[in-house]
């Protein structure tokens, strides 16, 4: 059966022949947009310790959560090659010196061939940039940045602290070096309808960066997006309306453009809602079924004439 989009599994067979698998790893830092001292809360719906578990690693030391990773990956499955994933909070807000001997520490493990660095538009200054730039000569970088709405009033609400101008000076920041991006966004933020999803694709498919991974808004407990959903003043969207806009915004991204991830975890006991999102596989079939409904694939709206065909 055909991809009717482009997955980034695919992508990574492509391009090392074999599987890869990500180790994500939370590195302690924080984050410019959370600050007590200034008053900032962060975004609305951000909980950190909800990073997929990421919890439970927070106190373990960061060689030690690669090594964790690389013998599980070897021992239970036979994967060969890892990337390394600076996934919690923002990786980029650090001193260069300790981000230099965080990355760098972690390409010193055998078997690594990649690292994949979570940073925002607002948290990439020159001296980090020239890290980067550094980095990408030693090893495959990915940069995933944290957009979630090409709407600066939705970026507003949810209280971002950055605009759709800073992301995109911030791609083209990124661009000028030797690696890819990823961008975030999310469906389901607040007013937002099919026509902001669709304003949003369009937005990221007139950039160049290179995958994407899109999300639905999960509203989390103990964040101030729970205290909103209690008074009723956002709703969560269900299963099939997720699922017809990612299909809507898969249709209108380039068919070369690699799609990271289509929905998003937390742990259970955290999660509020939406209920469906608690199922990763269910989520990803009805997708899938929408796409086959339709009779879709990723790229068709800018003219691609063929789902990708199944060569592995």
């Amino acid at each position: 059966m055909a991809d009717r989009y482009y997955k980034f599994s695919r992508f990574l067979c492509e391009k090392y022949g074999q599987k890869v698998w990500k180790i994500c790893v939370d590195a302690g830092l924080s984050c410019p947009n959370r600050d007590p001292v200034s008053g900032k809360e962060g975004c609305i719906f951000c909980r950190n310790d909800s990073f997929s578990h990421m919890y439970s690693r927070q106190n373990i030391d960061i060689a030690e959560q690669i090594e964790n990773g690389l013998a599980l990956g070897r021992g239970k499955m036979g994967i060969e090659k890892f990337i390394v994933y600076f996934q919690s909070s923002t990786n980029t807000f650090a001193p260069v010196p300790l981000l230099r001997q965080l990355f760098f520490g972690a390409l010193s493990h055998p078997g690594v061939v990649g690292l994949s660095i979570a940073t925002r538009p607002d948290c990439l200054s020159p001296p980090v940039i020239e890290l980067l730039a550094e980095l990408a000569l030693h090893t495959d970088l990915w940069i995933e940045l944290g957009l979630q709405s090409a709407h600066d009033a939705t970026l507003q609400r949810i209280g971002r602290g950055h605009t759709f101008a800073d992301y995109c000076q911030a791609v083209e920041n990124l661009l000028a070096l030797p690696l890819r991006i990823c961008t975030h966004v999310m469906i389901g933020l607040f007013e937002e309808n099919e026509h902001h999803v669709h304003q949003t694709a369009e937005a990221l498919a007139a950039s160049a960066i290179h995958e994407v991974k899109i999300h639905p808004l999960l509203i989390l407990r103990d964040t101030p997006l729970e205290a909103l959903y209690m008074r009723g003043e956002i709703r969560e969207l269900n299963l099939q309306t997720y699922s017809q806009q990612v299909c809507d915004f898969l249709e209108r991204l380039p068919e070369d453009r690699v799609i990271q991830r289509l929905t998003a975890e937390a742990p259970a006991e955290q999660l509020l809602a939406p209920e469906w999102a608690k199922n990763k596989l269910s989520v990803l079939n009805s997708i899938d079924r929408e796409m086959m409904r339709r009779n879709s694939w990723q790229g068709i709206a800018r003219g691609a004439k063929n789902p990708l065909p199944d060569v592995f």
